[in-house]
């Protein structure tokens, strides 16, 4: 239950007439300061997004009550029998996979919520608000990393369509960052390829040559014709 922070507020508190609010937790990949570049079948667009971490809702009740809320407006939306498509279910188990290749549950449930920088018209989307515990806004320039604990208000809206079946997806809103980690770069060990192997010495190597794709520094490329791009 790491990833809950007590007092968290309702789920599915209402901020306005469509505005929800998650309980808080802890969060992964946070990309809402920029959008990053995501594809799939249907193409490539520039999408904000974030992971909210849960803890079982089997196991808590805080996020079996915010978990069955979203499950509860699919099934009044589509009805009792209802199944969701493929990619229709915005959470998922969190499971980590060991050196042996063996994926395991950790006991908590991964939640995605996405902002399009676009519409499907074209129609340029505001960038999700961003603010600290007391409400100021979030510097532009300070990454917030995986562990930070936030809150996240958000929209869904419901799907259906011949390819992906019936789904929910979370619409991005806003996020309130509770508590800070630092964004960090993984450092890797020098010594992760083991002893040293037979093959290229780099101490060995000459430098390269100083113009190696044919260009005059003073005077632009050597060759006249037309570059072919």
């Amino acid at each position: 239950m790491d990833a809950l922070v007590s007092g968290s507020p309702t789920p599915l508190q209402s901020m306005a007439s469509e505005t929800l609010v998650t309980p808080a937790g802890e969060v992964l990949f946070a990309n809402i300061l920029k959008p990053k570049l995501i594809k799939n079948d249907s193409g490539e667009k520039m999408q904000y997004g974030i992971v909210l971490l849960q803890a079982d809702p089997e196991q808590d009740p805080a996020s079996k009550l915010f978990i069955g809320s979203l499950h509860k407006a699919f099934m009044d939306h589509f009805g009792g029998n209802a199944k969701y498509g493929p990619n229709g279910k915005p959470w998922k188990r969190e499971t980590i996979v060991d050196g042996d290749g063996i994926e395991s549950p950790t006991g908590l449930v991964r939640i995605t919520f996405s902002r399009d920088v676009l519409t499907a018209r074209g129609t340029e989307l505001p960038q999700p608000m961003v603010q600290d515990s007391k409400g100021n806004p979030w510097p532009v320039d300070v990454a917030i990393g995986n562990g930070s604990v936030c809150k996240i208000a958000y929209s869904f809206y419901l799907w259906d369509n011949p390819k992906g079946g019936k789904g929910l997806s979370l619409q991005l809103l806003g996020v309130r960052v509770l508590q800070h980690v630092p964004y960090t770069m993984q450092a890797v060990d020098p010594g992760v390829f083991g002893a040293p192997e037979e093959g290229t010495d780099a101490t060995t190597l000459a430098p390269a040559a100083a113009d190696p794709f044919g260009f005059d520094v003073a005077e632009g490329p050597a060759s006249t014709g037309e570059v072919p791009w």
